[in-house]
């Protein structure tokens, strides 16, 4: 806003008897042009300030489109990589799916073998068992009937009853003595051959 400028003509005292009135309107007027500064000065300063602050706006604005510009070519030369990783991924879990599967599958195999050899060793244990008290038997009856002809002992590891209890009470002997189970020696025999 321009300022007004007031002619000399206007302030100068006019003549006659009403001069006190004009120091009081020369005062106001005074009043009024300082006033008038005032606001001048306030309202440049708000300009100054207004644009200062549109300058900074504009410059955080290019400094951010700039940093956006970067992103998004950092985004450019990483989304490749960030795809083949994530086919790796896919790959590597569908493979991981796949060993989950065959350790279930031999962990359910071992459990088998692991029960089907315990089974097994039971039943060892029960014929050796069984194996030993017919042995016993057997050289019983032999020591009864024939005096003469001992049994050798075999070397088997015999536990003293089988794991689930049961106890053989086979009696009859065999006829015939089985080659694998003993070897009978005619004591007369051996001694006559010294």
């Amino acid at each position: 806003m321009p300022m007004e400028t007031i002619n000399e003509q206007e302030v100068a005292p006019p003549s006659g008897r009403n001069g006190g009135s004009n120091s009081n309107n020369a005062s106001a007027l005074a009043n009024t042009e300082d006033m008038e500064a005032k606001k001048l000065k306030r309202v440049m300063a708000s300009r100054q300030y207004s644009q200062r602050y549109r300058l900074k706006q504009l410059h955080y604005i290019i400094q951010l489109e700039t940093e956006v510009k970067a992103l998004q070519a950092e985004v450019m030369i990483c989304f490749p990589r960030i795809n083949y990783v994530d086919r790796q991924n896919s790959l590597l879990r569908t493979e991981n799916g796949v060993m989950r599967q065959k350790l279930s599958a031999y962990t359910g195999e071992l459990l088998f073998k692991e029960a089907q050899y315990e089974g097994l060793k039971k039943e060892r244990d029960f014929w050796k068992q069984f194996f030993a008290v017919q042995q016993l038997q057997y050289e019983e009856i032999n020591l009864t009937t024939n005096p003469g002809y001992r049994l050798l002992p075999l070397n088997i590891d015999v536990q003293p009853s089988h794991p689930t209890g049961f106890k053989s009470t086979y009696t009859e002997s065999p006829t015939t003595p089985s080659p694998n189970c003993s070897t009978i020696v005619d004591e007369k025999e051996s001694t006559s051959d010294i």
